[in-house]
């Protein structure tokens, strides 16, 4: 069970520096609108991702947000600057009844083979676990099991997701396989992990800007500090602030 609600309120009372990637028009109103909320966070706005990256990993800011850094310059000094070989993503959502999950892989090379969805996974579960959320997993693929016939891929990926199940739960990880169905796996699982990370961007960009649903921000979940990835797209970034707030005071991370 995940509280996502109980995150965000600790996030809001709690005296933490974030550092933002926003120019100083969008940074002023966000900050005013954290204030209104009556939210202790400190917000330090920057220009460039390789500073506020570099921000991060000398602890001048306890938490950070890419905001409207473009995505490619902000991951690239992630992996530079942190000596992360690769960035690996976990969205924090909730549905269009306001039901919290996570959903990954969401980046479109992320998550692409069977080991590294697993090792998303525990990654994801160990990332959460000071927060307090015991995770309980849905595994989707591209598929019912009678469609196993309809092609090649179809079949992997039915075959993975039998594989994942089984492994999960044999390292202690509630888990079960949903098949192709993702509606009664975002409501009765926190972890939802989607077959690829194409799919699973397609799944964030249709729930969140399509569907009604809300997007929190997505932390990268092998990084010793939190660093709460964004959409550019996004018009309020309080929600991705006060998440990272609420993960670095509660010493999150891997």
């Amino acid at each position: 069970m995940i509280d996502l609600e109980g995150l965000l309120e600790t996030g809001r009372t709690g005296h933490v520096r974030v550092g933002i990637g926003l120019e100083p028009r969008r940074l002023s109103r966000t900050s005013e609108d954290l204030e209104k909320r009556g939210c202790g966070v400190d917000l330090v706005g920057y220009s460039d991702a390789r500073t506020l990256v570099r921000a991060l990993m000398d602890e001048d800011v306890d938490a950070a947000v890419r905001g409207t850094l473009g995505s490619g310059g902000a991951v690239e000094a992630m992996r530079t600057l942190s000596a992360t070989g690769t960035v690996m993503r976990t969205a924090v959502m909730s549905d269009a009844n306001g039901r919290p999950f996570l959903l990954t892989p969401v980046g479109i090379d992320e998550g692409n083979s069977l080991e590294q969805r697993l090792e998303l996974v525990r990654r994801t579960v160990r990332y959460f676990t000071p927060a307090g959320w015991r995770i309980e997993v849905g595994v989707l693929s591209k598929g019912r099991p009678e469609d196993k016939d309809r092609g090649n891929d179809i079949a992997r990926s039915l075959e993975e997701g039998e594989a994942m199940k089984r492994a999960l739960t044999a390292e202690g990880v509630p888990a079960r396989h949903y098949s192709i169905l993702v509606e009664e796996a975002v409501r009765e699982r926190d972890l939802v992990v989607a077959p690829d990370g194409v799919v699973g961007n397609l799944m964030f960009r249709t729930l969140h800007f399509l569907g009604d649903g809300k997007s929190y921000g997505a932390p990268i979940v092998n990084l010793p500090r939190v660093f709460v990835d964004t959409s550019r797209a996004k018009e309020d970034y309080s929600g991705p602030v006060l998440l990272a707030a609420g993960l670095a005071h509660a010493g999150c991370g891997a």
